[in-house]
């Protein structure tokens, strides 16, 4: 049902505009993206769209949508993957800001979310050396990873400068089209 609208919309009816949300019949938003580049579905690109049914419509998009699983701190926990990121996130928040209730907050936020692999290789081996860090110093690579708005991959444009939430700028490079 997170699939599904309980609506016929062609495409000629969705307004050119970046995450505009929609509830679908499973009662949870979905993000409609309708710009140059295509309709994008929560960054899933609709591929062919207005095939005739006779109770509707359908679009065809290239994945399929998930309904969220928790927010981002509860996501990356279930994820062995993030494990040195969420062992970075407890230990920032043990300093001057609670980095894990920000993540955990109502956002909505977008988090470029380094692996274990992107720790070890940025100096932090292990859990150890994370609970060794300075918690300000975490807070500070943390939080320039997040940016206070929902992103999806294809929001980003080349040369894109968005505002992250320790008050910095990455820089958006895309090789290709957004994935």
């Amino acid at each position: 049902m997170f699939h599904v609208l309980p609506a016929k919309v062609n495409a000629s009816a969705i307004a050119s505009a970046s995450n505009t949300p929609v509830k679908t019949s499973a009662d949870i938003n979905v993000y409609i993206t309708k710009n140059a580049t295509g309709v994008f579905v929560n960054g899933a690109s609709v591929t062919q769209a207005d095939v005739a049914a006779s109770n509707g419509v359908i679009h065809v998009i290239n994945t399929v949508l998930m309904p969220p699983m928790g927010n981002i701190v509860e996501v990356a926990q279930a994820n062995p993957n993030f494990s040195l990121l969420v062992a970075a996130v407890l230990r920032a928040s043990q300093g001057s800001t609670n980095v894990a209730q920000v993540l955990a907050g109502a956002g909505p936020l977008t988090v470029f979310a380094p692996t274990n692999q992107a720790f070890i290789n940025a100096g932090f081996a292990n859990a150890a050396a994370i609970q060794a860090a300075d918690p300000e110093v975490l807070k500070n690579i943390l939080t320039y990873h997040v940016i206070a708005a929902r992103v999806f991959s294809s929001d980003l444009t080349e040369g894109a400068k968005p505002a992250t939430v320790n008050g910095a700028t990455v820089s958006i490079t895309l090789t290709g089209a957004p994935k």
